[in-house]
Parts: structure tokens; sequence; C-alpha cells
């Protein structure tokens, strides 16, 4: 075989190679894209199971606190645990409440100083006994009504922070009821509001 044929052949060769090569690249190029679009489908996907609990009756509603969805290292398996179900209006508006003192919106020390002043917040007052003996009970003193319009105005106020965070998947009717339940209990006693009904 003489020279220019064997540079023709191994042209060829390395042509062919070359191409297949490309082919492969494209190939892998192609399955890797689909696996990290199916991975990131999969890490996004919430079934729909919550929607159809709500629906077919078995719950009647639940809902979830919006910080809470906002890691986007947690799968939608994980996120999953976020969401509260409730299957009585009563039982979302005790869970709401308790997570109102949880997140920090309802500011115990405040409605203790508006109700008795900024010097009953001592080491020594009521508000810290109540914390430390549950089983001994400490009487507050009564509160006067323009005290008892300003907490409850704090009130509405935590309410409204809380409705910001959360999102209730229920009807219309039921958040409703819901809020306004947690409005009125902002009515309640001192001694009620300066804990967590948990």
């Amino acid at each position: 075989m003489d020279k220019p044929t064997m540079q023709l052949v191994f042209g060829a060769a390395l042509a062919v190679m070359f191409l297949i090569l490309v082919v492969i690249t494209i190939i892998y190029i192609k399955n890797s894209t689909k696996q990290k679009r199916k991975e990131r489908n999969d890490k996004n996907y919430i079934p729909d199971s919550l929607e159809t609990e709500v629906k077919t009756g078995t719950s009647k509603g639940y809902w979830v606190n919006k910080d809470d969805l906002l890691d986007d290292e947690e799968d939608a398996v994980m996120k999953l645990r976020h969401y509260h179900y409730f299957d009585t209006i009563d039982e979302c508006i005790k869970d709401l409440i308790i997570e109102m003192y949880d997140c920090g919106f309802v500011r115990t020390e405040e409605i203790f100083t508006i109700a008795y002043g900024e010097d009953a917040l001592t080491p020594d007052s009521l508000i810290f006994k109540t914390d430390i003996d549950e089983d001994v009970d400490y009487t507050l003193p009564p509160v006067s009504e323009e005290a008892q319009k300003i907490i409850y105005e704090k009130w509405t106020k935590y309410v409204t922070d809380l409705f910001h965070i959360i999102e209730i998947n229920t009807t219309e009717h039921n958040i409703a009821t819901i809020k306004d339940a947690l409005m009125v209990y902002g009515r309640k006693d001192i001694s009620v509001l300066l804990h967590s009904p948990e």
C-alpha cells in the first residue's frame, strides 16, 4: 500500500472515530440532561393526595407555614411533613394559636407590660412564677378596660402577621371562621393569653 493510500485510509478512520465520539457525546449529554430533569421534577413533585384528602371529605383541610417550605434542599416528600391536616375547625384553631406562640408572634412580655406597666416586669413578677410552677394558682390582678383594648389590638396584629406566613387549604367559609375565632381568642383573660395552649 502506497503512502497516499495509507494517509487516506488513516484519515477516513480518524473521521469515523471522530463521528462515533460525537454521537456518543450527544447521547450521553441527552441522557444526562433527561436524568437531571427527572430528578428535579421528582424533588419538586407534591402528590395530589393533599388535595384529594380535602375533596373526598377525609379531612377538613390542612394548613402550612410557608416559611417551612423555603428549604430548597428538602425534597417533596420531606416537605409533606410540614402540612398539618385537621378534621375539625377547632383542631385547626388550636394548632394555629400554638403556631402563633411557637413562631414568636405572641409577645407575652408585651401583653404583660401593657396590662401592668413596665415596672411589673421584674424577675419576681407573676409572669415568671406562673411559668415555673403551673400547679400553684397565681392570680393575676385585674386588667383595666383601656389595657384590654390595647392588648386586643396587639393580638389582632399577631393574627394578621400569622396569616402572612401561613396558607390554609379549606373552604373560604372555613378560613373566615378560623380567622374570626383567632381574633376572638384575643379577648380571653390575660392569664390565658400569657401561655400557649399546648
